[in-house]
C-alpha cells in the first residue's frame, strides 16, 4: 500500500525548494527534495525526450519511395 504525503514548501538562502516524502509500507521510504532550478531542468529534459521521441516515431512510420542505389561502374563484373 502507498502513502504519499503530501509536498512541504521550503525557503531556502537562494530560492525555493520542494521536498516530498513517499512511504511504501513499513521499510521502504523516499525523499527528495528539489528547488526551482532543478524542477527547469527536469522539464527541459523530459521534453526533449518526449520531442525526440515523437520524431523517431514519425520517421518510422513514413512510407517513401525507396530507390535503389544506383550502379557504379567501378563494381560491375566484365564478362
Amino acid at each position: 500500500m502507498k502513502n504519499v504525503d503530501t509536498p512541504r514548501k521550503n525557503d531556502v538562502a537562494n530560492g525555493h525548494a520542494a521536498d516530498v516524502s513517499i512511504r511504501i509500507g513499513t521499510r521502504v521510504k523516499f525523499d527528495a527534495s528539489v528547488t526551482s532550478a532543478g524542477l527547469l531542468s527536469i522539464g527541459a529534459l523530459v521534453t526533449g525526450i518526449l520531442l525526440s521521441t515523437a520524431v523517431v516515431i514519425v520517421a518510422a512510420g513514413r512510407k517513401g519511395t525507396k530507390s535503389p542505389l544506383p550502379a557504379d561502374s567501378s563494381t560491375k563484373i566484365a564478362g
